[in-house]
């Protein structure tokens, strides 16, 4: 049984950032808007992450397949901001009311075709006592898979677990149980429904007992690692003086400043205003570390321990952060706010040998 143990980091921003609002937050009301899991490899980030969480998070939708990317959805042949998971797919629709921007695949359906099956032509059953029977289908929902069909939903704003909830997470049952062999080579109690496969493993501890297929996997191949690490050089010189382009720590020691630390910031995703998550809220530039320069003026992100994001179409900006030290004559050292390098992160490939060029100056900039 696949063990639902995961490692996250967590970003937490207040609400008063950005467009959202100018008034300051208490600690208490700011949220978590991505998480990145060890597991494979991928962050689940805006507008995706909040969707995951609040509709059922690891049990129902698994760990993410591969990294945000764009995607032509087989439903209606437009390409949307996507994310695969292990048992589902999450599309974002910027046309539609909340809360139906974010739409399910029928993975079900789509995984039976892939295998060759058209559910239209499976047994039907029929109306039986302690079953929902669905004639919009010809099938019906009985144990050990109704209970749990009924426990989870997409939250619709209804009073607890509506039915409307559970279909809308689910789909319509399209066939009844059976015994399948699933992809992992368990012959296992068996229903399909429109967006999911129910597993009944009657060896399990109880809240195992009904498992979800692997969808996502078995229609998209296996897991994609999305994120990398970001390695270079950062030059940094004085703001128009002759000692402009020296290395980090020469030109420091030169002028005769002091600097006990200093990082660089890497951040985004930066889209362009034609992508379909520019304008999201928290989906465009929601990523932010510091990198600390070391005295050989190299740098490496990997130390931080937090994984540069693959994003779709977008691009991470990497430029002067944070500098704690003095000048000659007394004044702070401040990074020249302006200049940047921009780059794009290819998941499981590292980024080696990025050259980076920031200005200090002497004094506060604002």
């Amino acid at each position: 049984m696949r063990k639902l143990i995961f490692v996250t980091i967590i970003f937490i921003v207040s609400l008063s950032i950005g467009q959202v609002s100018a008034a300051p937050l208490r600690q208490e009301e700011r949220i978590t808007i991505a998480v990145f899991f060890g597991e494979t490899q991928n962050w689940i980030a805006p507008p995706f992450y909040f969707f995951w969480e609040r509709n059922g998070g690891l049990p129902i939708f698994g760990y993410p397949l591969a990294p945000t990317s764009l995607l032509t959805s087989p439903d209606d042949g437009n390409t949307y901001a996507t994310q695969i998971f292990e048992r589902n797919r999450l599309e974002y629709h910027p046309d539609n009311p909340e809360p139906y921007r974010i739409m399910l695949g029928r993975l079900g359906v789509e995984v039976l075709r892939q295998q060759g099956r058209n559910w239209e032509d499976f047994p039907k059953g029929k109306p039986t006592p302690g079953c929902d029977f669905f004639p919009e289908t010809g099938h019906t929902l009985c144990e050990p898979f109704r209970t749990f069909w009924r426990s989870y939903g997409l939250d619709l704003g209804m009073p607890g677990t509506a039915m409307a909830e559970s279909l809308a997470l689910f789909g319509f049952p399209i066939s009844e149980p059976s015994m399948e062999t699933n992809a992992e080579g368990a012959t296992v109690l068996t229903q399909w429904f429109e967006r999911a496969r129910f597993e009944y493993h009657p060896d399990n501890p109880p809240q195992y007992k009904v498992l979800l297929g692997l969808l996502g996997k078995e229609l998209y191949g296996d897991y994609r690692p999305g994120v990398a690490s970001v390695s270079g050089t950062a030059v940094v010189g004085w703001f128009e003086s002759e000692y402009y382009g020296l290395p980090f720590w020469e030109a420091v020691s030169t002028i005769g400043s002091n600097v006990n630390r200093a990082s660089l910031r890497i951040r985004g995703p930066l889209y362009p205003p034609d992508h379909p998550l520019y304008s999201v809220p928290y989906a465009n530039d929601w990523f932010s570390i510091l990198v600390d320069i070391q005295p050989d003026s190299t740098f490496n992100s990997a130390s931080s321990g937090v994984p540069i994001p693959e994003v779709p179409g977008g691009i991470m900006e990497v430029k002067g952060g944070r500098i704690d030290g003095t000048c000659e004559n007394g004044e702070k050292l401040t990074f020249h706010p302006f200049g940047s390098k921009e780059f794009q992160v290819t998941g499981g490939e590292p980024l080696e040998n990025l050259k980076v060029f920031t200005t200090l100056l002497c004094g506060e900039i604002f």
